[in-house]
């Protein structure tokens, strides 16, 4: 048998010094903190907050990356360079001009990529709100929306890209991709936006389509009626 002593915590320990010791720690008497303690306290404790604050504003902006900093920062040294010259020469020359805007275009546009590529579902549904003024006249950012349009795993990101491409839905790469999409969205909500948005803007050739797809039965059953109503049972 081990000769080895069981080790207790200290209040429970056998040595009489040890229990003296910690029955006169019982009985001091607990002061309150005193001021400095507890500013010092309450100021750490608005640190941590206002750390947390600015995280969600960082969120917020789409700026939550090294890209989305590096872009904002941009923009930013941008304008106070733009306000600088403005401040010195009270105007700027229509070439000087023109180069600082489409220098401000060119990073909107990068900050507008890097939304889209967000992995918060909320950057990128601001990305694709952004992306609609610029939708038009950008192949790359009308790529990125198709992505988010027919890959993204938010419906409600799926949708919005669906709706800023209306105007580019009777081009072939945005239409043929749509309509694709459409006769293989499983999801009712998705389907309802890829509806509308050919019911609005879509070509005759669209038009038919969506109603072939209708009387395959390839949709919601709501939405097949939707469409029935909308276009009849004739051809278009």
């Amino acid at each position: 048998m081990s000769d080895r002593k069981t080790v207790n915590l200290p209040f429970d320990s056998e040595d009489p010094a040890e229990q003296k010791l910690w029955a006169a720690l019982g009985e001091m008497p607990r002061m309150a903190p005193s001021a400095d303690l507890r500013r010092g306290f309450y100021r750490e404790l608005d640190r941590a907050s206002t750390t947390n604050r600015t995280e969600r504003l960082r969120g917020w902006l789409g700026i939550s990356g090294n890209a989305g900093w590096l872009t904002a920062a941009a923009c930013v040294l941008l304008g106070v360079g733009m306000g600088q010259v403005l401040n010195k020469t009270g105007s700027v020359e229509p070439s000087r001009l023109a180069v600082l805007e489409q220098n401000v275009a060119l990073l909107n546009r990068e900050l507008i990529l890097d939304r889209l590529q967000d992995a918060s579902a909320g950057t990128r549904l601001r990305g694709v709100i952004d992306a609609g003024s610029v939708v038009q006249d950008d192949v790359e950012i009308t790529r990125a929306l198709l992505m988010r349009a027919t890959e993204d795993r938010v419906y409600s990101v799926r949708s919005a890209a669906i709706e800023v491409l209306g105007p580019t839905l009777n081009s072939t790469a945005v239409g043929n991709e749509l309509m694709n999409l459409l006769e293989n969205a499983e999801s009712p909500l998705v389907q309802l936006a890829l509806v509308d948005l050919v019911l609005r803007n879509g070509s005759d050739a669209q038009l038919e389509h969506l109603l072939q797809i209708a009387n395959k039965e390839l949709l919601h059953p709501d939405l097949i009626r939707h469409v029935n109503n909308s276009l009849g049972s004739e051809s278009i």
